[in-house]
């Protein structure tokens, strides 16, 4: 080949490793939203929400942060590139697959995207396509068979990363005729479950903002369980007594039981003192407490609840975010749409 003629497979692999390296750099650029704040801003164009969906439990896979991952993947892909170019194509519909991994939680889950997230895709989508076109003429393949093998791979990186997604969805699915403490509409798209503690300080904060979110959202479900703080004295009698309330006087007693206890928080002592001695504990009343304290317990370990109040939110049965901590209610609002 003369020096004027042009090898273009050689120039589509300098494309594929810039794509690559562009691919590199925004991943790095996200990871580094986390140190600096003000980088989101470079992404809240327009109904951009990607602090939101940064902030969620789908920006981690396994507990490793996906911009690590994708900064990994994309920093192979260059060196499969350079030294082992029939790995490239795999290796992007891989990326492929999990690019429509997180279009999918986007959409269907969090209903709201990140424009950095977007751009992601963008960048994958031109990657996969130069990749296949890189390979179209060649016969061997590090797929087995033909190249219709490699949307193959695609599918099932996706269904790899959304299977879990969907089976912890069937694990955390409730029927509404077992919920006792709560308030709202048990058929409600929609579905906070509040863990806190009665003697919980933070938890007596946040209870003006669960005001404003039943206040806004009126037929929105709201689950309170109960998370017991040990070094909470009076925090295991005042769990017996609200759930008391709420099997023998009915849910609505129990939502202004509730209340009352936060309300008189400093005072608890004395108002578990007056209170409890209209509720007669049965053994069966005991055995249901006991069993609905336990499954709120066996609940808050699925999730990773070490504190409170914690506030899990669901649309359906899919979690969408795991607020830990006194959070105003701006600041969770927006995971709140039907």
């Amino acid at each position: 080949m003369s020096k004027n003629n042009i090898d273009p497979k050689k120039y589509l692999s300098y494309a594929l490793i810039a794509v690559a390296g562009f691919g590199a750099l925004l991943t790095i650029v996200i990871e580094l939203s986390h140190i600096y704040p003000w980088i989101m801003e470079l992404c809240g164009i327009g109904s951009s929400a990607c602090a939101d969906v940064q902030s969620t439990q789908f920006a981690r896979i396994l507990g490793v942060s996906v911009s690590y991952l994708g900064l990994l993947a994309y920093v192979t892909f260059i060196l499969f590139c350079i030294y082992a170019p029939k790995y490239t194509l795999p290796l992007a519909a891989a990326l492929l697959g999990a690019e429509f991994y997180f279009l999918w939680v986007m959409n269907q889950v969090l209903d709201m995207y990140c424009t950095f997230c977007l751009i992601q895709f963008g960048t994958v989508m031109v990657l996969f396509t130069l990749t296949m076109v890189w390979h179209k003429n060649e016969r061997e393949f590090a797929l087995p068979g033909k190249i219709w093998s490699v949307p193959v791979v695609a599918v099932l990186v996706f269904a790899s990363l959304t299977l879990p997604v969907k089976l912890r969805a069937q694990d955390v699915a409730q029927s509404s005729g077992e919920l006792v403490t709560y308030t709202g509409d048990p058929n409600s798209v929609m579905r906070v479950e509040l863990f806190s503690d009665y003697q919980c300080g933070f938890c007596n904060r946040l209870e003006p903002e669960i005001d404003k979110m039943i206040k806004e959202h009126p037929d929105l479900l709201i689950v309170f369980r109960d998370f017991i703080i040990s070094s909470h004295s009076l925090s295991p009698l005042a769990v017996s007594y609200a759930n008391a309330v709420a099997f023998s006087k009915g849910r609505e007693t129990f939502v202004k039981t509730r209340r009352e206890m936060f309300e008189n928080q400093k005072r608890l002592r004395e108002y578990l003192k007056e209170h409890l001695p209209e509720v007669e504990f049965t053994d069966d009343l005991k055995a249901r407490i006991r069993a609905k304290v336990d499954q709120d317990l066996a609940r808050a370990k699925s999730l990773d609840v070490f504190q409170t109040p914690t506030m899990a939110i669901y649309r359906g049965n899919d979690l969408v975010q795991v607020i830990r901590g006194y959070t105003k209610y701006e600041r969770f609002s927006k995971f709140l749409k039907q």
